[in-house]
Parts: structure tokens; C-alpha cells; sequence
């Protein structure tokens, strides 16, 4: 939905965490080429009338002028009722903590926190993106610990350095796929989107 004509518009200040708490960052929609990548849910469009609010963000940043749910005294309330029970493209499960850690912790110390997911996923997707794994990662990044996912990447970058894979990129994404499958199955983590 875009806003209407005369409607004020309230610009985040921090638009990788949409206001359902989800961090775009960690989105495979974010991660397109050229300028076909999702802008976030309160971005502007290219006619300035307004970005794509669904109900939460109109809510909560247009109206109430937070950037996020966490921020507000009514959290939790119905619009977030089983917001993080099913998945579009990018995993909803964790959208509740995060807005928890926002509220306890504030925003800025999240996106700190989130930043170092984001540079494992770059990196991933830099050194191990087939062209196919590109939502796989992106999962990974949102669902598994941070020093977890790092200590992954070291360990595949070693292992396709090591087995000689240069830029066979199947055969690299493999290498980074089965590190990732053997980390979530050790802690119980189902790395694929669950749809309604």
C-alpha cells in the first residue's frame, strides 16, 4: 500500500529492521541486482507519494511514529498475533525476540547486534552464492548464533581452499549448504520457510 496524497510520511531511521521486527538485511529480497531489490516496507517510491506499508508499519511508523513495534506500549498487541507462526519469503520465527531485544535493549544496539549476521551473510553470498543458495544463506543468517555462522564460514572458506575449488561455484555452495545443514541439525533448526 502506498500512502495517499497529504498523508505524512514518517522515514525510519534505521529501514533494515522493518517494524514487524524483521531485519531486511537478512532478506533474499534485499539481495538482487541493480535496482529490482525489495526497498523495505516504509521506503519511498521513486513517484514520493510513499513505500509499501502493510498494516503493522502503518501503524507503528506512520501513525505512532516508531521505527519499530518494540517501541510501543501497547506490545505486544493483536496485529501481531501469530506474526511469527508462518513465513512469506524471509522467515518470520524470530520476529517477536527481535522486537523483545529492541524493547529491552533499544534499536541501536540491535542493528549493532544484526550487523555482524549481515557481514557473514555478505560474505557467504560473496564466496559461496551459486546462483541458487542465495535464500538458503539468508535463512541460515537469521535463525542460527552469529559465532556459530562465523565459525562455519572459516570452516568451509578452509575446506574449498584446501580441496583446490577456485570458482566452481556448485561445488563451493555445497561445501557452505552441508556446514549449514550439519550446524541447524545439531541444534534442532529446520532450515526451510514454513508456509501457511
Amino acid at each position: 500500500m502506498s500512502c495517499g496524497p497529504g498523508e505524512s510520511v514518517k522515514h525510519k531511521n534505521y529501514p533494515s529492521i522493518g517494524a514487524c521486527g524483521i531485519d531486511c538485511y537478512l532478506c533474499p529480497m534485499h539481495h538482487v541486482r541493480k535496482d529490482d531489490g525489495c526497498p523495505g516496507c516504509t521506503a519511498p517510491v521513486a513517484s514520493g507519494t510513499g513505500g509499501r506499508w502493510c498494516v503493522i508499519a502503518r501503524c507503528a511508523v506512520r501513525d505512532r511514529q516508531y521505527e519499530t513495534c518494540g517501541e510501543c506500549p501497547e506490545f505486544p498487541c493483536v496485529r501481531l498475533e501469530g506474526l511469527d507462526e508462518s513465513d512469506s519469503f524471509v522467515t518470520h520465527r524470530n520476529t517477536m525476540e527481535n522486537l523483545r531485544c529492541i524493547r529491552e535493549n533499544g534499536i541501536a544496539g540491535f542493528v549493532v547486534r544484526q550487523e555482524r549476521r549481515v557481514a557473514v551473510l555478505r560474505s557467504m553470498l560473496t564466496e559461496f552464492d551459486d546462483g541458487r543458495s542465495k535464500s538458503h544463506f539468508c535463512l541460515a543468517c537469521a535463525l542460527l548464533p552469529t559465532d556459530k555462522l562465523e565459525t562455519a564460514l572459516s570452516e568451509a572458506l578452509v575446506e574449498v581452499d584446501e580441496a583446490g575449488l577456485g570458482e566452481d561455484r556448485k561445488s563451493r555452495a555445497r561445501v557452505m549448504r552441508e556446514r549449514l545443514r550439519l550446524l541447524a541439525e545439531g541444534m534442532g533448526v529446520e532450515l526451510r520457510l514454513r508456509r501457511r
